[in-house]
């Protein structure tokens, strides 16, 4: 598998499966409390890093 492969097919699925554990982790903190996303707290930390993390492998995916 070449790098191009890699970076078309591989790379799309690691963005979402990021951006899902990071969901995960700031939804289910301390159970499932959405309310602590937009507190500011620890939550809100998570979820910003998914989506910057899961949108960069994604864009990186496409440019190259």
């Amino acid at each position: 598998m070449d790098l191009k492969t890699y970076l078309r097919v591989i790379n799309p699925i690691v963005a979402l499966l990021v951006l899902i554990l990071c969901l995960y982790a700031a939804l289910f903190d301390d159970g499932f409390k959405p309310e602590g996303v937009f507190k500011g707290s620890i939550p809100t930390y998570f979820l910003a890093k998914g989506l910057f993390c899961s949108s960069a492998l994604y864009i990186l995916g496409q440019i190259c």
